[in-house]
């Protein structure tokens, strides 16, 4: 069981990464193999709707294939002015049409403000759908992220964690449930 972890900042030290990060841990500790990627540290061009995404310059085609191996996703973003990052929106844009498909996909979002993440939920879910995606119903919203972990990166909010725990345990076992079907 593979799972691909898509950190959709570009801050390094995101609230987004340290939610993804219980998540993935998570995954691992039911047995997922979890890669991590971090949109910060690729090199991904404005997606210009080229019919062939492979041809692309910079890491385009090493992401369409992490994600293409993958069973499942976790892709997390932080909220923007009620919606997915630039960068998360333009990744996802790069990737074919087949890159998605059946996959399932857990979805995480961070937000500064007390209202949470929940339109950015939506508009992630809206996408990996229509990219043929199969959402899980666990999905995370965490408002007042910045207040959400620790110096350390510890999650301190209350009743987070299990959260978070329960998003990666659900994507593998609905991706076993989904793998079985194959």
């Amino acid at each position: 069981m593979k799972i691909l972890t898509i950190v959709g900042s570009l801050r390094p030290d995101s609230t987004t990464g340290l939610a993804l990060g219980v998540a993935s841990r998570a995954a691992e500790a039911v047995g997922a193999e979890v890669r991590t990627i971090e949109l910060c540290t690729l090199n991904l061009p404005f997606c210009d709707g080229r019919s062939d995404e492979m041809s692309y310059d910079g890491d385009v085609v090493g992401f369409i294939e992490a994600v293409r191996e993958a069973d499942g996703l976790l892709i997390g973003s932080p909220n923007y002015h009620g919606s997915l990052s630039g960068v998360l929106k333009n990744a996802l844009d790069l990737l074919g049409p087949e890159a998605v498909r059946d996959k399932l996909v857990g979805v995480v979002a961070t937000a500064r403000g007390d209202a949470g993440a929940m339109n950015t939920l939506n508009h992630l879910r809206h996408i990996c759908r229509w990219m043929n995606g199969w959402v899980i119903p666990a999905e995370v919203s965490i408002p007042r992220a910045q207040e959400s972990f620790d110096a350390d990166g510890n999650v301190v909010a209350d009743g987070l964690e299990a959260q978070l725990v329960l998003l990666g345990e659900e994507l593998v076992r609905y991706a076993k449930l989904m793998g079985s079907q194959r």
